[in-house]
């Protein structure tokens, strides 16, 4: 049975992010030391679990805008089949609630090199001695995290921002432009109705952002409880497209910038085999796409500004779907005892 988006604490916590962006902008967090101990570094490396390597893909792109060489790496392959640390290095660890096993194993690691670390995370956060801390937002109502992530995300352009002034955009458009894309919610509202009963979604990105097609994903997953996977626009084009099957729909992110062309092919390529494609970007794509229009804040800032269009789509699905977006599956019995075997 269908439920009202209203029922959801995930919807209050989109909602949000206009205000808590605004806020991290001029919060008294430790950002020029943080950004001193990173630019200091030989290599710093971005790490997190879950949304939070999302939050690490998107933390490499501004740091190498900021002209810093740095590498992404999720926690658990950070600390399992991670590189030979330095002390020369640095790494930046991104983990809300400061309990994920390996996020936590990333930073016991760092030390143990002597690597300096800066820890994003949550207000709430408890874990480990880190040798910088920023804290984003209180610890999130909902298991679909959304405001910490695009808080993590403000703060560490506010990080590259100060290594290299304007390198990841105007900082002072964020949080208008954040708030452009929460009033997308009608728009996504309708999207869900109209594709609601797919049988798979596909996110599709290309540079800085393919983070928003992974993060897509996740929250589709989670929150509605619906088989969705997102792919590197070119990625996509060398043997996933294969799997496309009419009605199955694409959820494209672009913007200004190098990957435009391309990523404007992929969103063709899904018309033209009968998948409805959504294109959420500055600029309108190819006809025959919905088009959700989302400010225009450079490609380095949208993956803060992009998501939050697909947030409320996989609110929306979930309230259709008549599942509750905000407890993990856990009211799913044999879901909660599998679950229970295993430690995040």
């Amino acid at each position: 049975m269908a439920q009202s988006i209203e029922d959801y604490r995930l919807t209050t916590q989109i909602r949000s992010q206009g205000d808590a962006v605004e806020r991290l902008l001029g919060a008294p967090e430790p950002v020029e030391i943080a950004a001193e101990t990173l630019a200091s570094a030989d290599i710093v490396y971005t790490v997190g679990t879950g949304t939070s390597t999302n939050a690490a893909r998107t933390a490499g792109y501004m740091l190498r805008a900021a002209g810093l060489r740095a590498a992404e790496w999720a926690a658990h392959d950070f600390v399992c089949y991670g590189p030979d640390l330095r002390s020369a290095d640095a790494v930046l660890v991104f983990s809300h609630s400061g309990q994920k096993q390996f996020s936590v194993d990333a930073i016991a690691r760092s030390t143990a090199a002597g690597a300096p670390t800066v820890w994003i995370a949550g207000q709430d956060a408890t874990g480990p001695d880190a040798t910088v801390m920023l804290r984003t937002v209180p610890r999130e109502t909902s298991a679909a995290f959304t405001v910490s992530h695009t808080g993590a995300m403000t703060l560490t352009a506010r990080i590259a921002d100060h290594i290299r002034p304007g390198a990841v955009g105007d900082l002072a458009a964020l949080p208008g432009a954040v708030r452009s894309a929460i009033a997308t919610e009608r728009q996504a509202g309708e999207l869900a109705r109209r594709w609601q009963g797919f049988g798979a979604m596909v996110g599709i990105g290309a540079g800085p952002h393919e983070v928003s097609a992974h993060e897509v994903a996740i929250k589709v997953n989670e929150a509605a409880r619906l088989r969705a996977k997102g792919y590197a626009a070119e990625q996509f084009l060398h043997g996933p497209q294969a799997q496309m099957q009419p009605g199955d729909p694409m959820l494209v992110f672009a913007g200004p910038g190098e990957a435009l062309e391309r990523t404007r092919i992929v969103a063709r390529f899904g018309l033209d085999v009968g998948a409805p494609v959504c294109w959420i970007a500055p600029e309108h794509g190819p006809d025959g796409v919905d088009w959700i229009e989302v400010p225009d804040v450079g490609e380095q800032l949208a993956p803060t500004v992009e998501i939050i269009p697909a947030q409320w789509l996989a609110c929306h699905l979930a309230a259709l779907e008549g599942v509750d977006a905000d407890n993990f599956r856990l009211d799913d019995p044999p879901f909660k005892q599998a679950f229970e075997r295993y430690k995040l």
